[in-house]
């Protein structure tokens, strides 16, 4: 290969990619990936000198690019609405990866993205104030029989104030998805940052799965258990974190929320579990997803609402104005206005995207711990 590339792909931050230094088989600039222009339009750019086609798609169409005396192909797509949109390319009629635009995880899959701002977004823009970690920590599972990992967030004084204890939010993503996309798409860390400077959440540890647990049968052959997740948070990923972290073992000053899977999963694991976790917080997600909530056991912890509004401090249920399954949740407000039960809602503006999440993870965060002064 002839050119080389030293790319810094910021996907904490907005379509600002760091820009290729040339090689020395080159002369000249090469774009980045995706450029957000005005009125939803998006230029896009691909290196590839000797490709005979190369494709670009914003998930909806496949245009043709245009391919410039330096080896660039560029062309001008357009979205409608701000938020987190999928980008798409193909090389010869392959579907691949473009290095200089943003890359994350959809689908199961390595995805490219463009993020499309919209008004009164600096909430989760890099700013210039104190800044947390996200590391990444290995644990062996007893339920899946193999290591783990996870990534946890620590606030920015939390290297500082050795003696601090802090509270832990366990934050899942959504189907299709793993622990990285909380950090890369919905930069939860970039929120928390700029949260914690203006006082308005307190530090927390902020602690992300992969909820597609894997577990190898007879075959030999890894399959993905969805219910099997509630038992590796509790049984294997909390207690390696209480033991390794400094955290209140105390269950009013443990939390969890989830986007759609991570959300649907969220019911079943606070009702099961109202010893461990004080607080929830569900993103377009249901408590009872087509299925008779007569035959779930798990929903009888709604029926006694002084236990349950005394056992979870902050119940936070959300979905989008522009959400297809709107009419859905709102009866299950109605169902937990019937039963007693105290709920924080929120209609955010925004579908099933990551538009909405990250709204309503800076919702929650506002919410969570304020009672906590250790």
């Amino acid at each position: 290969m002839d050119q080389t590339y030293e790319m810094c792909a910021l996907a904490f931050n907005r379509q600002i990619l760091s820009m290729a230094k040339p090689g020395p088989a080159h002369r000249g600039d090469i774009p980045r990936g995706a450029e957000v222009l005005e009125g939803g339009n998006v230029r896009v750019s691909f290196y590839g000198p000797q490709a005979e086609k190369i494709e670009a798609g914003n998930g909806r169409e496949i245009m043709l690019l245009k391919r410039q005396d330096s080896g660039v192909w560029t062309g001008v797509l357009h979205y409608d609405g701000p938020g987190l949109k999928p980008l798409e390319f193909r090389v010869n009629n392959v579907a691949v990866l473009n290095p200089l635009a943003q890359i994350g995880f959809a689908g199961d899959k390595a995805v490219n993205y463009v993020d499309i701002p919209e008004e009164n977004d600096e909430y989760l823009h890099m700013k210039k104030v104190p800044h947390g970690s996200v590391n990444r920590e290995i644990f062996y599972s007893q339920i899946t029989g193999q290591h783990e990992s996870c990534l946890v967030y620590t606030p920015p004084e939390y290297q500082k104030d050795i003696k601090r204890r802090y509270p832990v939010l366990y934050l899942q993503h959504g189907g299709g998805e793993n622990e990285n996309c909380w950090i890369y798409q919905g930069k939860v860390n970039m929120i928390m940052d700029n949260l914690l400077a203006e006082k308005k959440a307190e530090p927390m540890l902020i602690v992300m799965n992969n909820g597609s647990v894997q577990i190898e049968e007879e075959d030999r052959e890894r399959y993905v258990f969805f219910d099997s997740f509630p038992r590796l948070l509790t049984e294997d990923c909390i207690p390696f974190i209480d033991k390794k972290y400094r955290t209140i073992d105390e269950k009013h000053s443990r939390a969890y929320a989830g986007l759609s899977m991570g959300s649907l999963l969220g019911g079943r694991i606070i009702m099961e579990n109202l010893d461990l976790f004080g607080a929830a917080g569900l993103f377009t997600g249901f408590l009872y997803p087509d299925k008779n909530p007569e035959e779930l056991e798990y929903l009888k912890a709604l029926d006694d609402s002084e236990t349950f509004n005394r056992e979870i401090k902050v119940f936070y249920r959300a979905m989008g104005l522009e959400e297809r399954s709107l009419p859905m949740f709102r009866e299950e407000n109605r169902m937990c206005d019937e039963k007693g039960i105290t709920c924080v809602v929120s209609n955010p503006p925004g579908g099933h995207e990551w538009r909405t999440w990250r709204r309503c993870a800076w919702e929650f965060l506002q919410l969570i711990f304020k009672e906590i002064r250790i």
